[in-house]
């Protein structure tokens, strides 16, 4: 069986922007998916 995997791309940097990509990664990884989050330049703030 192949693993489930799943990439998202967090592109700004605000916190109304900030939820949705951190939501569905830990659902996703909650269902046991393989979970990737590409931070753009201005999505690289999230990570302060």
């Amino acid at each position: 069986m192949m693993a489930k995997k799943l990439a998202l791309i967090a592109s700004k940097g605000t916190l109304d922007w900030a939820y949705p990509p951190f939501i569905l990664a830990s659902t996703a990884a909650a269902l046991v998916y393989e979970v990737s989050i590409f931070f753009t330049f201005y999505g690289l703030t999230l990570l302060k």
